[in-house]
């Protein structure tokens, strides 16, 4: 029993984790744990490959295994670890800014993509070096193999593994970019709606059934009439959790082009405010 409301005290925790120093403190922590994630798995993709180039390249020396063999375990260890520290970036950014859509500014992705780019510049020094390059020699044959061009790929792993990882950060990167101009511009068309017009009020006609405590993604539908009077029926997939998954008569407002009303990339639905263009989506 209880004489709080918990729901009320829940959204009071919320409000205060919006903009306070505690929670930017945990972003740029989490940051700097994926960070660190990110060059374990630049140490891990080392020592998994590692003896694989020692065999394309030719190296043995059964007598002087090197220990980053041993610690290819390592991999697997990170990409958990990093399984579990990516949604827990956006998590405390969505409660940083007291909303989960935006992205933010630089996405985990592109910061643990930076961390393994660091980590194989970092320990570049534990790839194994064949004693010479370009062939290979037999002792039990006593020949001389010339490298095969897998063996010169492999040769230059240590080159191109980590431009590949700096190539993957770029990309990470302007794609977290792209999409937030994307949502930006969304933005700017749901405030030059709401301007020039009223939102117009609809309908939830399929909901979603989620259980009690999950997070599910999910398709919904709504209804509304346009500026004609047709009803129109529009099909959103969203990601929900249990409390705030939408019902079957629920109220929904609608913004929508009327010069082009069947565009549903010109209809936006909003589940609570009219008024809020951050509402809308």
């Amino acid at each position: 029993m209880s004489t709080i409301d918990p729901v009320q005290a829940r959204r009071a925790r919320a409000t205060r984790r919006v903009g306070s120093p505690q929670t930017l403190a945990q972003l740029w922590a989490v940051g700097v744990v994926l960070f660190l994630f990110g060059a374990l798995l630049g140490f891990g993709l080392i020592a998994e490959r590692n003896s694989g180039r020692q065999m394309a390249l030719g190296i043995r020396d059964l007598d002087a295994e090197p220990w980053i063999n041993d610690a290819w375990y390592a991999l697997p260890a990170a990409f958990v670890l990093l399984l579990g520290a990516l949604p827990l970036y956006f998590l405390v950014y969505a409660n940083l800014i007291g909303d989960p859509r935006p992205l933010p500014p630089v996405d985990p992705f592109t910061i643990a993509l930076a961390g393994t780019t660091t980590g194989l510049v970092a320990f570049a020094g534990l790839w194994t070096q064949p004693q010479r390059v370009g062939s290979t020699l037999d002792e039990h044959f006593d020949t001389v193999d010339a490298w095969s061009s897998a063996a010169w790929a492999s040769y230059w792993l240590p080159v191109w593994l980590p431009a590949l990882a700096a190539a993957l950060t770029v990309v990470a990167f302007v794609t977290c970019r792209l999409l937030r101009r994307r949502s930006s511009r969304r933005v700017d068309a749901v405030r030059r709606m709401l301007a020039a017009g009223h939102p117009t009020p609809g309908t939830v006609t399929e909901g979603v059934d989620i259980s009690p405590g999950t997070r599910t993604i999910a398709s919904w539908r709504f209804t509304y009439a346009d500026a004609r009077g047709m009803q129109r029926w529009v099909k959103r997939t969203n990601a929900f959790d249990w409390s705030t998954a939408p019902k079957p008569g629920q109220r929904v407002w609608v913004l929508f082009d009327p010069a082009r009303p069947g565009d549903t990339s010109r209809i936006f639905v909003s589940r609570s405010s009219p008024d809020r263009a951050e509402d809308y989506a």
